[in-house]
């Protein structure tokens, strides 16, 4: 009787071993699945919601979080669409915790959707990184690998030859944000 007691005590004490030890795997499987995800994924499973992000120059945009890519994002910001690409956050307020994946191997990638805003020949605003407020307001031109050649207008004037200021190029690593109208489709 007593070895019964014995053998079942000692039964009981591998199956809470061997159960810890499976706790303490999926835990790190968890944290280690955890490590993989990107910002890009955090903030896929908040579309639709309201967003604040400030981006590294200090630059602070409200909206609603239309948009997720591999490399940039699409906020809806009142009578506005303003791409931001994700290097250049600094932070997100608002973000819930559900974490979605990209819908397609194939990225949808910043000079992509720069391109749709040059065949659409939207008017645009760069805001451009650096220690003070900079931006450029036009049409872009070419968007190449790396970098956006904007057609500089006039402020609230059209696209006739008289108002043009000249052209930019600006790498892809200085653009903080680039507004347009929403009616661009993405």
């Amino acid at each position: 009787m007593r070895w019964e007691l014995l053998f079942a005590d000692l039964e009981a004490q591998l199956h809470a071993a061997s159960q810890q030890e499976l706790e303490q795997r999926v835990n790190e499987l968890a944290r280690i699945e955890g490590a993989r995800q990107t910002l890009g994924e955090a903030m896929r499973g908040s579309l639709g919601q309201t967003v604040q992000l400030v981006m590294r120059n200090g630059a602070a945009f409200h909206g609603t979080l239309a948009q997720v890519e591999c490399d940039w994002l699409l906020l809806r910001e009142g009578a506005r669409s303003v791409i931001l690409p994700l290097g250049q956050v600094q932070r997100v307020h608002g973000l819930g915790t559900r974490r979605v994946q990209p819908p397609s191997s194939v990225p949808f990638t910043l000079a992509s959707a720069l391109r749709i805003l040059a065949r659409n020949r939207a008017m645009v605003a760069l805001e451009l990184d650096g220690g003070r407020a900079s931006a450029l307001r036009g049409v872009l031109d070419q968007v190449g690998a790396d970098f956006v050649q904007i057609m500089q207008l006039s402020d609230g004037v059209g696209r006739d030859s008289e108002n043009r200021q000249g052209t930019a190029v600006v790498p892809f690593a200085s653009l903080v944000a680039v507004a347009s109208s929403p009616e661009n489709e993405f």
